[in-house]
């Protein structure tokens, strides 16, 4: 991961000097940490081996009904943007808890499952506000994410205490250390003791709360609440989780990884557009990028599990 990152900073340097400057820095990681406090959930769902599918549409979603309650507001007190904050967590908690009922009690395909939410949520996201974007909102609610606090936009620090805590969570806590045990055999951790089904909806209330809080500071972020503005998140969410070293499997990785993960990609992104690629190239690019690392991590996944197979004499 950490060569990832410097092959992708020493190739857009070479092909443009102020890819390494501090404007462009401070750019990467403004753009990393709506896809970082998203892939909270993603990372906590692979873990445990399986998938939300349903975070672009649920960060969608609460920014979406967080802007309709922030727009009827000129000058909006730190009350009411705190309120705006909660009324988005709250949107996503809720759809976390459906998802996490279903999948975790009833034991639904979790892929069925975060499929429809994403279209179910996607699709209220357009009913609210008939398809129309919402912006123009105030200079307080915008300050959320767009202070500088030392130069640097205040969702960066957001972001990067989420990720702290999130970290200490997987693996510092009971919790954490439960979700790694249910990831790598849901029976052992059932024998063990551990409540499968608490763990696995807990992970999508998380999962849910967290991309709700995502939707509010990118519609804080970029001024607008768009009802598609949270499309494609699921599977940026997806390649960061998977590039940090999380495999599909479950059981190994962690946040840490997820956090690298996310910064590979926008610098991608950034240095793509820094050398002027139209919109169109950047995707196939990134999209053959991301491609090459799955494929490189399940190969070098089936290599390590065929030399564990092998005997070994002393």
């Amino acid at each position: 991961m950490v060569w990832g990152i410097l092959v992708v900073v020493v190739f857009f340097t070479i092909l443009n000097p102020s890819f390494l400057s501090f404007r462009n820095i401070e750019n990467i990681l403004t753009d990393s940490s709506v896809l970082l406090i998203v892939s909270i959930g993603m990372t906590m769902s692979i873990l445990s081996e399986q998938i939300d599918m349903s975070v672009g549409g649920t960060a969608t979603l609460g920014g979406m009904v967080a802007g309709l309650y922030m727009q009827q507001f000129e000058n909006p007190s730190a009350m009411q943007i705190f309120i705006c904050i909660v009324i988005g967590i709250l949107v996503g908690t809720a759809v976390g808890v459906f998802n996490g009922v279903m999948i975790g009690k009833f034991k639904y395909d979790f892929w069925l499952i975060t499929f429809a939410t994403m279209s179910v949520t996607f699709g209220l996201s357009q009913v609210v506000t008939g398809g129309n974007v919402i912006s123009g909102f105030s200079r307080n609610f915008r300050n959320v994410s767009n202070y500088e606090l030392l130069g640097v936009p205040m969702i960066v620090f957001i972001a990067a205490v989420v990720s702290a805590v999130v970290i200490f969570a997987l693996r510092g806590t009971r919790f954490g250390m439960h979700v790694y045990a249910v990831g790598d055999s849901e029976m052992c951790a059932g024998l063990s003791g551990i409540n499968v089904k608490s763990i696995r909806t807990i992970i999508y209330v998380i999962s849910g709360a967290a991309a709700g809080f995502a939707g509010v500071l990118l519609a804080a972020q970029t001024n607008s609440a768009s009802p598609i503005s949270g499309s494609g998140y699921e599977f940026d969410a997806m390649a960061a989780v998977i590039i940090g070293g999380t495999p599909f499997e479950g059981g190994k990785g962690g946040f840490g990884g997820t956090v690298i993960g996310a910064l590979i990609i926008s610098a991608l992104t950034n240095g793509l557009l820094t050398i002027g690629l139209s919109t169109y190239v950047q995707q196939v690019l990134i999209g053959v990028f991301i491609l090459s690392i799955i494929v490189f991590s399940v190969l070098s996944e089936a290599k390590k599990n065929k030399n564990g197979l092998r005997r070994v004499y002393k």
